[in-house]
């Protein structure tokens, strides 16, 4: 059998293979790739060095290893394209034609999602470690005191009780936002069924949260049309409208006004909470509905903000196939839109 048979059909398995692949020689030229790998390396690697193309130590040595005798090896390689992409490279050998003949299988699985999605999870078990561990700390050492110097001091155990009270009721919250978020992520894939008008939901949750504005000295203004009609789920929606109104009577301050209007454009819903508040500088505003974030950590404790709700907001949202948009201007304020399919 000539090489270019051979050739023919060791590039007809690479192209069933539905990953990356490169077949490589004893020489380490490159014998053969599938489409995948071209869209990686590009069409003109064939017969070049492997260094030509991947220049990843561990790989390389992998596959000194392979042609060598050794056994199969899985190794790691970050690709630095347009968009860097880590891979597992899985390296094997198969044997030619002729008796000395052996080549190197490379395999390439894209496992740059699995890695971000571990980073989230890694970072949202040590920001809820951090969140809890802060008024844990705080209650411990209330207790310490009480049963130390305040032992027997009426007036502070009083005090102390107080603020037990509210790092207690900051947990529960916290632990309330956490339960709430991994709910809806859950069912985030199923899409609501439910008629909902957003008009009649977003004047009940005003008028609940109206003594909230009155204790912040904040005038709430409803701007809304007869109605406002989507698809969605009431409890959810209701969730939406209150994380965003209450937001913004706590940062808008005393003799301030929040806003809430609403208007059909296209095929959409839109109701827009605005206040005129000090506003969010620009490099905050896209990293405000990531979990934990904060424009300011301690202001947003201060204020009995868990740091998730804007995170649950935008997940709602999501599973109602609508987006939240941000606008912000320092010293002028900020408006927070909901966008919503209207029900057809």
């Amino acid at each position: 059998m000539s090489s270019f048979p051979f050739a023919d059909f060791v590039t007809r398995i690479l192209a069933a293979l539905p990953v990356p692949a490169i077949a490589v020689t004893s020489a380490q030229t490159i014998h053969a790739f599938n489409t995948q790998a071209a869209h990686i390396f590009s069409d003109g690697i064939k017969g070049q060095h492997i260094t030509y193309a991947l220049r990843a130590p561990d790989v390389l040595q992998a596959i000194n290893e392979v042609l060598t005798g050794g056994p199969p090896r899985s190794v790691e390689c970050r690709f630095r394209g347009a968009v860097q992409t880590l891979f597992d490279v899985n390296v094997s050998s198969f044997a030619g034609i002729t008796k000395n003949e052996t080549f190197a299988l490379l395999i390439f699985r894209d496992s740059t999602r699995e890695q971000q999605i571990e980073k989230v999870r890694s970072d949202f078990v040590a920001n809820a470690s951090h969140e809890l561990r802060t008024p844990l700390t705080t209650l411990s050492g209330f207790i310490d005191t009480m049963q130390g110097a305040a032992k027997d001091d009426e007036k502070a155990r009083g005090r102390f009780l107080s603020l037990m009270k509210a790092q207690a009721d900051r947990m529960a919250q916290l632990i309330d936002d956490l339960l709430s978020l991994s709910r809806i992520e859950m069912s985030e894939h199923v899409r609501p069924d439910g008629e909902v008008d957003l008009v009649q939901l977003v004047a009940g949750t005003a008028d609940l949260l109206s003594p909230v504005a009155r204790e912040n000295g904040c005038e709430l203004k409803l701007q809304l049309p007869a109605s406002l009609v989507v698809t969605g789920d009431s409890a959810q929606l209701s969730q939406v409208f209150q994380n965003l109104i209450e937001n913004a009577i706590k940062y808008s301050g005393d003799g301030k006004r929040v806003t809430v209007t609403g208007r059909i454009e296209n095929s959409f819903a839109i109701v827009v909470v605005s206040d005129n508040g000090p506003g969010i500088a620009p490099h905050h505003v896209p990293r405000l509905t990531e979990r934990f974030y904060r424009v300011s950590v301690q202001d947003s404790r201060n204020r009995g903000g868990t740091g998730l709700g804007l995170a649950i907001c935008k997940h709602i949202l999501n599973r109602h196939r609508g987006q939240l948009t941000i606008e912000s201007t320092v010293g002028e304020g900020s408006a927070f839109s909901v966008v919503l399919p209207k029900k057809q």
